[in-house]
């Protein structure tokens, strides 16, 4: 065996690892809104129900290719021979992006479906919301303002 191929291997089974992980919180809705792992869209990063929704609903195909990614190392790992276990390696880690894939498209079409939610204190009178917090100043949140 080549060490070209155990190095594949072994990152192909850190990503099926990592993708178990992150498939996992996500499915128990364990997984909070950030932007570096899960499903991160625009319709996931809008509120913290929509990225849990989309997260719990993406998961079942993200493990799945999870699964595909260790048990395919696993099998590229004792492949009888170099040329067998790089096809191994090949085919489950495009099976597993795949799935993936499927998981985000799946995940990012449940959480459009998720009603938004109106920003706290904010009452549509300031353009950046989320960056201020509560909004303060504007007349719907400042009753010295309100007349």
């Amino acid at each position: 065996m080549s060490l070209g191929l155990t190095i594949a291997g072994a990152l192909l089974a850190a990503a099926g690892v990592a993708l178990a992980v992150v498939g996992g919180l996500a499915w128990r809705r364990r997984l909070p809104r950030n932007r570096v792992a899960g499903i991160r869209t625009a319709a996931t990063l809008r509120d913290d129900e929509a990225f849990a929704v989309g997260n719990q609903v993406g998961a079942p195909p993200v493990l799945a290719g999870a699964a595909v990614a260790v048990l395919g190392a696993a099998a590229a790992l004792g492949a009888p021979s170099a040329t067998a276990g790089w096809v191994l390696a090949g085919v489950s880690a495009l099976a597993a992006a795949l799935l993936s894939v499927t998981g985000g498209v799946l995940g990012d079409r449940a959480a459009s479906r998720v009603p938004a939610t109106a920003p706290v204190n904010c009452a549509g009178v300031c353009a950046g919301c989320s960056l201020v917090q509560g909004c303060g100043g504007g007349p719907a949140t400042d009753p010295a303002r309100t007349g």
